[in-house]
């Protein structure tokens, strides 16, 4: 049976790497990942459900490929949180499968492809993804998922209805996967979670012990840690950062701070304060000087006064973070936030919402221009969006060069120039 497969992802890098699980469980069938609708004889939509912009536009997708006379399977997150409105949206869906129950797939094309239609398996399996992952082709960067689910209630979020409670992977798997890719050529291994710091809370584990024992891994790649939220590594990040001191591992650090005001914090269920998320940042920076801080901010929350979002500006402003994801806060199916009476008017949200991207904006283009004349190596990740080559350097700063290498290559370059998203380099001999 001929399986020309049509892909699609939406959503975080946990998401990605399911896909990846996607691509290399059909490629155990002999199926061929095509790049065209028109060349597929199936479509495979892996879905997210975090935020509803996103949702909206996968809905608006799924109404369009209703129309296509070729059978779709909608994956990920989105079946667990809507449904219904999956439903509504592609009425003659062939399957919908769940995070968990990627390995369905094995039963479940045959079927479709045989047209049966309306198969629903939104069940748990205990099969590790790591079987079937498959890393991209084409391509120096892998995700590898080291485990999936979280220990949060925050009172936003639906994602971890769709992931459940914490499932970590082995470490020796782990190790075997990132070791298997390495020798595949891939340069850049994303290490991927919805929280690293709940690694192994379920199998007697921990993330130190983790990425202590994949920096034994030989080869010329680097690691990017994923997020982590601060309740979970402020006992240990002084233990973390003397592992990744390590070449392997690019400095760059994701601790989500969601509001600068502990009252919202709270209301969020964060379960840290404020100064414990500046604690990890300083013992971080103390560090590595020139790491890269990422966060996330939503802006908005029921119950945010003006004082809380001014709390937020003032502590971005002290800590400046050169990356900032900002969100405006919309209600989610079944949460906790989306039942409060309290909430922001969409004219306010969106006036933060400026003024937060207008401050990191200008937080950006200084801590870039900061980089002007730095020397050192990067290594070759992609091709750039405008041209060039994207590379990374150790504190996975985006540079763009003009020369012409190889995907993968590690290049000794000097930084000329910056822009807000990125910089340019020029190599050096």
């Amino acid at each position: 049976m001929t399986i020309n497969f049509y892909l699609e992802t939406y959503g975080c890098s946990l998401n990605s790497a399911d896909s990846d699980v996607i691509v290399g469980t059909l490629a155990n069938m002999d199926g061929t990942r095509v790049q065209s609708i028109d060349s597929a004889n199936l479509i495979i939509l892996n879905t997210c459900g975090v935020k509803e912009p996103t949702e909206d536009r996968i809905i608006s997708r799924l109404e369009k490929l209703s129309t296509e006379n070729i059978p779709v399977i909608v994956a990920g997150c989105l079946p667990k949180i809507s449904l219904t409105r999956i439903e509504k949206a592609i009425p003659d869906f062939a399957a919908i499968i769940g995070p968990q129950s990627i390995e369905s797939l094995i039963d479940v094309v045959p079927r479709v492809l045989k047209g049966e239609v309306g198969i629903v398996h939104l069940d748990s399996n205990d099969v590790s993804k790591l079987n079937w992952l498959e890393g991209p082709p084409n391509s120096v960067i892998c995700t590898i998922p080291i485990c999936e689910g979280c220990l949060g209630s925050c009172t936003y979020c639906a994602v971890r209805f769709a992931r459940g409670s914490v499932r970590s992977h082995s470490k020796r798997d782990i190790f075997d996967t990132i070791e298997k890719c390495v020798r595949s050529g891939y340069r850049e291994i994303r290490i991927t979670s919805q929280d690293l710091g709940t690694y192994g809370t379920d199998i007697d584990s921990n993330l130190v012990d983790l990425v202590a024992m994949i920096d034994k891994i030989d080869g010329q790649h680097k690691f990017r840690l994923g997020m982590f939220n601060p309740n979970l590594v402020i006992d240990s990040i002084g233990e973390l950062v003397r592992v990744m001191k390590s070449d392997h591992f690019f400095k760059f650090f994701h601790i989500p701070l969601q509001s600068g005001s502990d009252t919202i914090l709270s209301s969020m269920q964060r379960k840290y304060t404020v100064l414990e998320w500046e604690q990890i940042v300083n013992v971080v920076r103390g560090t590595f000087n020139d790491s890269t801080i990422a966060t996330d901010i939503i802006v908005g929350f029921p119950g945010e006064t003006e004082q809380d979002f001014e709390l937020t500006m003032d502590l971005i402003a002290k800590v400046r973070p050169p990356v900032v994801n900002i969100s405006k806060y919309g209600d989610r199916p079944g949460t906790v936030a989306s039942k409060a009476e309290n909430k922001v008017d969409t004219s306010a949200k969106k006036n933060r919402s400026r003024r937060l991207t207008k401050l990191v904006n200008e937080i950006l283009e200084e801590n870039n221009k900061s980089w002007i004349g730095w020397t050192g190596e990067v290594i070759i990740t992609e091709k750039g969006s405008r041209g060039g080559l994207m590379s990374r350097n150790s504190s996975y700063k985006p540079i763009i060069v003009n020369d012409d290498f190889e995907l993968g290559d590690t290049v000794s370059i000097r930084i000329i120039e910056a822009e807000r998203t990125h910089l340019f380099g020029e190599t050096i001999s």
